[in-house]
């Protein structure tokens, strides 16, 4: 008999502990089981196992006055976690006060997960096959005979290419032939770009390998402006690391830029090469977790979540793009995959590549203090020039012309002189749906989300309004609700009017790259390899658009927006305009043309967008160093957003004021602040409230206090997110 410590599927603190069961079988730490909790069933993992005597049992159910209850099941054999990750989750669970049952469903795929909805998941797909065991062929009937003749050329035949008969039937029971399966790899890597695999590093290319592959420290900073060959060099650490016999795990910042990281990859190396990220299906998920966890991988590439692989034998993390917010998980288990990486990289004893053209105030700051080896190229490739930059001031009405508000004059002559030379042409903008807000032209109301009180976004594409911050949507209103008038406006612009006007303006096709109406990666590899082939020279999107992308004819790049995340309320407001505008202009020119790009805003003396127009990344960190030193903001000071979550509008408000008052009791050099007032989402109320602390040291007794306190509460949910990167 085996005595077992099980992990209960509940993701709440209240149960964030090991319970008792027995098992008469063998079982192994790391897996799966099932059991009856509170008279019902769910699923447990196992988290470690002692066999026992019936003796033993009873003397602890005698000393703990309860009965140990045998688990229903057991699901696997096998773990379905690796040691290492298995110990991480201990660790994530404590260092973000996270259920370490909810930090180990963070790290397993759909249909691994500790959870009882697993057994509606994807499983392994199997094929089967006719198979020719024996070519005895002795003793058999014309008919048998005649089945046989298929095999001759292949022994081995599908199922569905085979007519049953009685004939075959025979040939099995004679064991002549004999059914096989075989696992189905749902999953195959393709080469959507086409690279060469013979590449030279540049004399600063090679410096800067070297630097990285003799340094002492853990981790490295690459700092290269645009264009400059990151990727080239992140190869060949990846080549060294495969020579050594190790693995390599790679981080990418969206979806969109997985099928370039793998084209790349896939043709330098003939390695088996696995992928992870939330555009694949659960089946696809599954299939390359088993592919990673048993071994048949040697590189890994993914987005946020593919820090938690089962890549064992690690030999290099490369984390690119790594300024990035999508590195930033903002709800439930609030991990940073950059913390992530540095755990694992001490774990497997290598080195972690932080790379960006822009790296982030923080890990600058630590590159600069010492903490980390920085590596700078301040050259493109081949020493292509850094694009000329023009700046289109949006407040002056005559910079723009009847034919357009959205597309300046400039623009529009740039673009028109792109389209006669065959060359190509990037446009960014920064909001989804058609217009930014909806509201009456006779009394001014705004349509806002009655849940979040934010304004709500117009999608013509479906014709709805809808709130960006929750899921709520309604269809498009015909009258005001309040004066009943029929004269709406639409205010702003999103992707969707930009797309229009650029079709009234321009009688060429255009590719589209939204992550709301191409959220696959089918679809997104599908635009970009149709760009990379001159289906269409102009290429119109958000986000996805603005960095890692790589086309050689592309020699213009709009920005028709510029300045639409400076009003966003984070402390990261001016970096993240400042990272954005850089990175965007860097897709213009990167090869032998020489590139343009046509900058459009209203705060043409803002620092973060002239700095970025000049791509003056040293200015733009020193001035915004001195900010957040001023503001007591990261990387100085660090802060804790506690969000409470309930049905019930008084326990928010009490739990909120208690923690206030016990902060406030240990006089801490700690400022408490509460940005907003508690808001609806559905039929939840929420409310934020930081605290913004020195050092994790000074506050971590009593978080775990609290942590403790947190349990005993009912009726409320508490996310603690450290360094959110939002208000």
């Amino acid at each position: 008999m085996y005595l077992i410590d099980v992990l209960v599927e509940h993701n709440l603190r209240k149960v964030d502990r090991n319970f008792w069961y027995v098992s008469k079988e063998e079982v192994s730490k790391g897996c799966r089981v099932l059991i009856t909790f509170h008279k019902q069933d769910f699923v447990g993992f196992v988290t470690s196992v002692k066999e026992i005597s019936e003796e033993e049992k009873s003397k602890l159910e005698e000393k703990n006055k309860f009965e140990i209850l045998e688990i229903k099941g057991i699901v696997e054999n096998k773990p379905i976690i690796t040691e290492e990750l298995f110990e991480l989750s201990e660790i994530l669970s404590k260092r973000y006060f996270y259920p370490r049952i909810g930090v180990l469903q963070t790290m397993l795929p759909p249909s691994l997960k500790p959870l009882s909805s697993y057994t509606n998941k994807p499983k392994i797909r199997y094929k089967k096959y006719y198979v020719l065991k024996s070519k005895n062929f002795d003793n058999l009937t014309k008919l048998e005979l005649k089945t046989l003749q298929k095999f001759t050329i292949f022994e081995k035949i599908e199922f569905s290419d085979v007519s049953k008969s009685k004939s075959l039937a025979s040939l099995i029971d004679k064991g002549i032939i004999e059914i096989v399966e075989e696992e189905v790899e749902r999953y195959k890597v393709e080469k959507i770009f086409n690279y060469h695999d013979n590449f030279v590093l540049s004399d600063v290319q090679k410096e800067a390998l070297n630097k990285i592959l003799n340094s002492e420290k853990r981790v490295q900073v690459l700092h290269g402006v645009t264009g400059s060959g990151k990727t080239e060099i992140y190869i060949k650490v990846i080549e060294d690391v495969l020579n050594k016999g190790k693995n390599a795990l790679i981080l990418v910042p969206e979806i969109a830029l997985t099928p370039l990281m793998i084209s790349r990859i896939a043709s330098y190396f003939d390695e088996e090469i696995a992928v992870l990220h939330s555009s694949l299906s659960p089946a696809l998920k599954y299939d390359e977790y088993r592919k990673i966890k048993d071994g048949k991988a040697k590189i890994v590439i993914g987005t946020r979540s593919a820090i938690f692989a089962p890549l064992e034998n690690i030999g290099i993390i490369i984390i690119d793009e790594e300024h990035s917010s999508t590195y930033k998980q903002e709800d439930d288990l609030c991990y940073n995959a950059l913390e992530v990486a540095q755990i694992r990289a001490k774990n497997h004893d290598c080195k972690l590549i932080l790379g960006s053209a822009t790296p982030s105030i923080e890990t600058m700051a630590k590159a600069k203090s010492g903490l980390y080896e920085l590596v700078t190229i301040d050259v493109r490739f081949d020493n292509a020039e850094l694009p000329n930059t023009i700046i289109v001031d949006r407040s002056k009405f005559e910079n723009f012309s009847y034919k357009s508000s959205i597309f300046s004059t400039k623009l529009i002559k740039e673009i028109k002189d792109r389209i006669e030379k065959n060359e190509q042409v990037i446009l960014f903008v920064n909001n989804k749906g058609y217009a930014r807000s909806f509201s009456c032209r006779e009394c001014g109301h705004t349509f806002k989300c009655p849940t979040c009180g934010l304004p709500l976004v117009y999608h013509k594409v479906d014709n709805k309004l809808k709130c960006h911050h929750c899921d709520y949507e309604i269809t498009k209103p015909d009258k005001c609700p309040i004066c009943g008038s029929k004269y709406l406006a639409y205010n702003g612009f999103g992707i969707e009017k930009v797309e229009e006007e650029f079709s009234k303006l321009f009688n060429v096709p255009f590719l589209s790259l939204d992550g709301e109406r191409t959220p696959k990666t089918l679809q997104i590899s599908t635009i970009l390899s149709k760009f990379a082939k001159k289906e269409a020279n102009i290429l119109i999107g958000t986000s996805m658009i603005s960095k890692g992308h790589d086309f050689d004819d592309v020699t213009l790049v709009g920005i028709i927006n510029a300045d639409s995340l400076l009003t966003y309320p984070s402390y990261k407001a001016n970096e993240n305009t400042f990272n954005l505008i850089t990175q965007t202009i860097g897709r213009a020119g990167r090869k032998s043309k020489k590139g343009m790009a046509v900058i459009q805003t209203s705060f043409v003396d803002n620092p973060s967008i002239k700095y970025a127009v000049s791509n003056d990344y040293e200015s733009f960190y020193n001035y915004e160093i001195k900010n957040r030193k001023s503001l007591g903001f990261p990387p100085f000071r660090n802060i804790i957003r506690f969000q409470f979550r309930s049905m019930d509008i008084d326990k928010i408000s009490k739990i909120s004021d208690e923690i206030i008052s016990f902060f406030s009791y240990f006089k801490l050099d700690i400022k408490i602040f509460e940005f907003s007032k508690i808001f609806k989402n559905g039929r939840m109320f929420i409310k934020n409230l930081h605290i913004n602390y020195k050092k994790i040291e000074e506050i971590s007794t009593i978080l775990e206090v609290l942590n403790d306190y947190f349990k005993k509460l009912v009726g409320i949910k508490i996310i603690i997110n450290f360094n959110p990167y939002d208000n």
